[in-house]
């Protein structure tokens, strides 16, 4: 049985990971916290969920064998395309960028705007990255990037 979202929002996988601080790396060379991996493969939820869950954990490996395995699901693309962009493999990511759509892509990256001008902006981003790797920039991507899979997270939980 699912877990109530009440439930998962309280539980300390959950309120760990949204309380991480400071944001995720862009692209960070180890899993935040090995201790989680157990704890989130063990929740009673999607698998959309648990796959955002790892991501923001900076557990490329958990997300990808989860979404990998429900190709041709708009969340499950959109977390595929978030996580090859955090390897980093900018190409893989807008590929994928270009194969999925879904409702909730316009209030994630264009409020306001259009789900054309919402997949521009996950494009523009992915270029952002790809050319401001380390420098100045970087801590205005990495806070972006943790509003965006945050934002992802808590609309995959509230419709849990």
């Amino acid at each position: 049985m699912a877990m109530a979202k009440p439930e998962l929002w309280s539980s300390p996988v959950v309120q760990t990971l949204f309380a991480r601080s400071p944001p995720a790396p862009l692209s960070p060379k180890d899993i935040w916290r090995q201790d989680l991996i157990a704890q989130i493969n063990q929740l009673s939820v999607n698998l959309n969920i648990r796959a955002v869950l790892h991501l923001l954990n900076d557990d490329f490996n958990g997300c990808h064998e989860l979404v990998q395995t429900q190709e041709g699901d708009p969340y499950s693309d959109h977390l595929h395309a978030i996580a090859h962009r955090r390897e980093p493999d900018y190409e893989n990511s807008k590929y994928w960028i270009a194969r999925f759509s879904h409702e909730h892509l316009i209030e994630i990256y264009s409020p306001g705007g259009t789900i054309t001008q919402a997949k521009q902006e996950m494009t523009k981003f992915v270029n952002a990255v790809s050319v401001e790797a380390s420098g100045n920039g970087v801590a205005d991507h990495e806070k972006r990037q943790w509003e965006e899979m945050t934002r992802l997270a808590r609309i995959l939980i509230d419709s849990e």
